[in-house]
């Protein structure tokens, strides 16, 4: 092979690089913003977890976002299979991580609550106690933190109700118990949230 066919062959490998990392991009976008709308239409209302629902989405625009990277191959030679895959789960992890770090956390947060109030209250000063107050008043009893949180353990399946109406932790949510506090040990967190009755 020639020094000008070496340079040509290089130059084109180099382009289809170039286009493949631009498509990536451009498919990783395009299905994001999918996701993101999908939370506004009813499908999968039904899902009282918004964990759940927001795995769901991921998965289903992460297929097709592979199936947009398939339909590219048959025009593109050097979008492979690997690609394809690629393209799937670089999706769901990204946005997976992204899901449960910002929008979970916005949903759960006691400290999101904290500061939005705080932020709509601007014009007040608070003590620690007085803030207390109105988390238990407003967070806890009028918007049902709780209960929510509760039904949701129900609904996974951690906890089932007994014939005379009360509740136990089943299996899984033994099994999940384990799992925290592998993870509290691990990185050294507050035990006393998975050892309630040795603090």
């Amino acid at each position: 092979m020639t020094e000008s066919k070496k340079d040509e062959s290089k130059k084109t490998s180099a382009g289809s690089v170039i286009k493949l990392i631009l498509i990536y991009i451009g498919i990783y976008l395009v299905c994001s913003l999918m996701f993101v709308a999908l939370f506004h239409t009813g499908l999968l209302k039904n899902m009282n977890v918004l964990m759940y629902r927001g795995i769901a989405f991921i998965v289903l625009t992460g297929l097709i976002a592979a199936i947009v990277m398939g339909v590219i191959k048959k025009f593109w030679k050097f979008v492979t299979v690997r690609d394809i895959i690629m393209m799937f789960v670089i999706f769901c992890c990204v946005n997976t991580v992204l899901f449960t770090l910002i929008p979970v956390t916005v949903e759960r947060s006691v400290s999101v609550f904290m500061l939005s109030y705080m932020d709509e209250n601007s014009d007040k000063t608070f003590t620690q106690d007085s803030v207390g107050e109105i988390f238990t008043a407003k967070y806890v009893n009028d918007y049902g933190a709780f209960e929510k949180r509760f039904n949701e353990q129900v609904v996974t399946g951690t906890i089932k109700q007994n014939p005379d109406g009360t509740y136990s932790i089943t299996d899984r949510g033994r099994f999940i118990v384990w799992g925290f506090r592998t993870c509290a040990e691990w990185f050294d967190t507050d035990r006393r949230l998975v050892y309630p009755n040795k603090n």
